[in-house]
């Protein structure tokens, strides 16, 4: 299909987004295929011309990006680059896609940096904040934001996991407060009761309002919430470009309220099994540790990153130890995990903050940047049809690191509602191969053992 306005028609994606991390990135992308939508993600920001070129028969198109894992100088310099091409190609609707957790804080991965920018590249207007995303366990409710965790539903303050999150923990749900430490532009509230009982047209003109406020939290707690703030800011984007700070919440909202359902019983083929898989982990979050628990329990090789041995190796001595230790497991058919801790009270996480400040490294990128070196020297070896990188911030710095152009989507696990990620590279040895980026809270315990079946994903 191909979107476009009842009132103009826009040379190239009508959607432009940027994607704070890679795992988000490519679950914002899977909103709009599931759709019918097309759509493309470039791994760095492109050239005005790649852009033009790649995205004229495209409905959506972003970067992933790595700005979850920086401080805001850093952020500035990583995004404004994005911004002002998604200007200049005319983008009817950009979007600074978060994760639904609202994973920031003043130092790492700021809002308020973003929306400051935001407000530098494409001038004052109230900028609608999205977080929730309720068919993936994300509530937002009177500013309060909710996620799930193994079937019980938690304040984000008091989540298992985002609470004590290492980087970027959530010590505040309510959304305004948890912004208000990073900038002091001010946000309003659009909370369930308000949404509900206004018009699109009284939407629409909320949205064109940004004198008391510039940007806007809006609640949603069930998919009709979602359609409808999507749809008030599809109608307020045909009088000018609107810029969103959102979860992949809002594309499934867009994608539901312009893109078409499939046909009444239709499914996609099955992925066909791969003999064996590498995953490489950097996640520490519990989701994940239960992963790999069901791996080694599966047979799985196992591996344990030393980040000792690590810094005293030195990258590149250490990635080839690394790589010749993985295409040994492959050439066995035994499927490999390599994982930097298991679980957010691993030990190893305060030796490695020891590491890294002996280093003067941000941790995901030596980890990822790792991974990274690691994944192009196997593929030398041997191919790689299919692999895993879990955690958002290392898989950013992976996928940064293995010089590929971009990604599109190949299959869907409708239950995990991630996606087999298409690899497009210049290079033979990774071009075609497929990837499955998983966030550190996303699949059941035995979603690396599927991830290597493939028969979940169509």
């Amino acid at each position: 299909m191909r979107v476009t306005s009842t009132q103009e028609r826009l040379d190239g994606a009508p959607f432009a987004f940027y994607g704070d991390d890679f795992t988000g990135a490519a679950a914002n992308l899977l909103e709009f295929h599931r759709k019918g939508m097309r759509g493309m993600l470039f791994v760095q920001t492109p050239s005005r011309e790649l852009w033009a070129q790649a995205t004229k028969d495209l409905d959506v198109a972003g970067v992933a990006g790595i700005a979850r894992s920086l401080p805001p100088p850093a952020m500035v310099a990583e995004i404004r680059p994005a911004f002002e091409l998604f200007k200049a190609a005319g983008a009817r609707i950009v979007q600074y896609k978060i994760c639904a957790t609202f994973d920031s804080s003043p130092a790492q991965g700021s809002f308020g940096a973003v929306l400051e920018l935001a407000q530098q590249c494409f001038g004052s207007q109230n900028v609608p904040i999205v977080a929730a995303h309720p068919n993936f366990g994300r509530y937002t409710a009177f500013g309060n934001h909710f996620a799930a965790y193994r079937g019980d539903v938690y304040r984000l303050d008091r989540h298992p996991s985002m609470a004590s999150h290492p980087a970027t923990p959530m010590h505040e749900a309510d959304l305004r407060t948890h912004l208000a430490r990073q900038t002091t532009l001010p946000v309003g509230l659009c909370d369930f009761t308000m949404l509900r009982s206004k018009s699109i047209d009284e939407l629409v003109a909320r949205l064109a309002e940004h004198g008391a406020m510039t940007a806007t939290v809006f609640d949603a707690l069930e998919d009709a919430d979602l359609r409808k703030i999507a749809h008030a800011i599809w109608d307020a984007s045909a009088h000018r470009p609107m810029f969103t700070l959102a979860s992949h919440g809002l594309a499934a909202g867009l994608a539901a309220h312009l893109g078409e359902e499939p046909a009444a019983g239709a499914q996609g083929t099955p992925q066909r099994p791969v003999d064996s898989i590498v995953v490489l982990s950097g996640s520490c979050t519990p989701h994940t540790a239960a992963q790999i628990d069901y791996a080694k329990a599966q047979g799985w090789r196992t591996v344990r990153l030393s980040l000792e041995e690590l810094a005293a190796r030195g990258e590149d001595e250490f990635a080839d130890m690394l790589a010749l230790d993985v295409c040994e497991s492959l050439a066995r058919k035994q499927s490999i995990v390599i994982y930097t801790a298991a679980g957010p009270d691993d030990a190893t996480l305060r030796a490695g903050s020891t590491v890294f400040e002996r280093m003067r490294a941000e941790s995901s990128a030596v980890i990822g940047g790792l991974y990274g070196t690691v994944l192009r020297r196997v593929a030398a070896r041997r191919r790689l049809s299919r692999f895993v990188v879990a955690g958002g911030d290392t898989s950013s710095q992976t996928m940064r690191r293995l010089g590929i152009d971009a990604l599109s989507v190949d299959a869907i696990n409708p239950e995990s509602q991630d996606a087999l990620m298409h690899i497009h590279a210049a290079d033979p040895a990774l071009n075609g191969a497929q990837v499955l980026l998983k966030a550190g809270q996303n699949g059941a315990d035995n979603h690396f053992v599927l991830a290597r079946e493939g028969r979940q994903w169509r």
